[in-house]
């Protein structure tokens, strides 16, 4: 699978930006019995970060589905540090995150399901998903493991702001919506989440890597090289050979700093950077040229119409 970005959304790389109110009609993403509030914002890990999205609770296998119509930009495959995810984009550039995605043997903790128990057949990079459609199932993979199953779930705009998911969901069609604890979701489960880290964390590479190591932070820095199209998936070994020391290299060119093929402490950096915030800054344009310039004149127009009904409303003051 090749991960495809958009390319003039590369502000997404300050995830700390927070978008305005925005509410979105959307299709509530879990359907199935669940349990949400909103705890956008609040504390975690101690107080070092900010919630970045909406935590709905639900049984293990609930079905997930799109809450748009829109395409696939990425799943990640193979599983990453933390977790299976899906990331969908509409056609006015709003991007919805799903994370956690099961990664278990249906009836277990295993950790053993796969991609085939994590997203649902069909759901692949670039392929068009209807609103509503099964896309994938909840779950507690990557630094979820130990903890209440859940979907963590945002919303951020075409400009890179995080939204607040919470009166999307709301809103949101479906019979399983909820804002209470009716699946029986306790205070323990609640306190459970707030060890879990938003999305992906912005340390997954801690140490220097050269050729000749291996081990986990191998394999996450080959799946990083994957998703940024520099390595393929069979050169995901834990060991760093040849092939992805050039890979790092290749990196490090399209960065603009210094090509000795290690990671180290500018290269871990960029990397972190690029994960923390969902993009790294050598995706490949998703859409076409003819779609990019599509989407920024609806968005033009919407801005012009929101404009002339507000001088409208004062008068043309």
């Amino acid at each position: 699978m090749k991960y495809r970005g958009l390319l003039f959304w590369l502000v997404l790389l300050v995830p700390s930006m927070v978008s305005a109110a925005v509410v979105r009609n959307i299709e509530f993403p879990v359907n199935g019995p669940n349990s949400f509030r909103n705890d956008f914002g609040e504390p975690r890990g101690g107080g070092t970060r900010k919630h970045q999205g909406n935590d709905i609770i639900a049984p293990k296998m609930t079905p997930l589905v799109s809450t748009v119509d829109g395409k696939v930009l990425y799943v990640v495959s193979p599983q990453a540090s933390w977790g299976y995810e899906i990331l969908i984009v509409d056609s006015e550039g709003y991007q919805y995150d799903y994370l956690h995605v099961n990664n278990d043997n249906p009836g277990t903790d295993d950790g053993l399901g796969g991609e085939a128990h994590a997203y649902a057949p069909g759901i692949t990079n670039g392929v068009s998903v209807s609103k509503g459609q099964l896309i994938g199932w909840v779950g507690d993979s990557g630094n979820a493991e130990n903890t209440v199953p859940h979907l963590h779930f945002e919303i951020h705009d075409p400009q890179g702001g995080i939204v607040n998911p919470y009166d999307s969901l709301i809103v949101a069609s479906g019979a399983y919506r909820s804002s209470n604890n009716s699946a029986g979701v306790t205070v323990d489960m609640r306190s459970a989440l707030d060890g879990v880290a938003d999305g992906r964390p912005d340390d997954v590479f801690r140490q220097n890597l050269e050729q000749g190591v291996r081990g986990e932070d191998v394999r996450q820095l080959q799946i990083t090289l994957k998703v940024l199209g520099l390595l393929t998936p069979d050169s995901i070994t834990s060991y760093f050979g040849p092939k992805t020391r050039s890979a790092v290299t290749a990196f490090q060119k399209r960065q603009g700093i210094e090509q000795l093929g290690i990671v180290g402490p500018k290269t871990r950096s960029l990397l972190n950077k690029g994960i923390s915030s969902g993009v790294l800054t050598e995706y490949k344009p998703y859409y076409s040229d003819a779609e990019q310039k599509a989407i920024l004149l609806q968005q033009q127009n919407e801005r012009a119409r929101i404009l002339e009904e507000r001088r409208k409303a004062t008068g043309g003051i």
